[in-house]
């Protein structure tokens, strides 16, 4: 029996099929868990930036109703 004659060892041979198929079941689990935790950060950043548009537009509206306030206090004095 010469070397190119020689058995595969079987052991091995499952384990580098079972890693085959294993190795791109992990990365594809792991680009889901990426896309679905993505969508939930844009989602909550969505939110937020919602939140803040809204509260600096009523920082504004509060200002310029103030604003206008001072102006009619002001001709009233005079």
């Amino acid at each position: 029996m010469s070397a190119s004659e020689a058995k595969p060892n079987q052991k091995k041979m499952i384990i580098l099929m079972s890693l085959g198929l294993l190795i791109p079941v992990f990365l594809l689990s792991m680009a889901y868990l990426a896309v679905t935790s993505d969508e939930k950060n844009q989602a909550e950043y969505a939110r937020i930036k919602a939140e803040n548009l809204a509260r600096i537009q009523a920082r504004d509206a509060a200002q310029a109703t103030q604003a206008s306030s001072e102006v009619d206090t002001i001709t009233v004095a005079k």
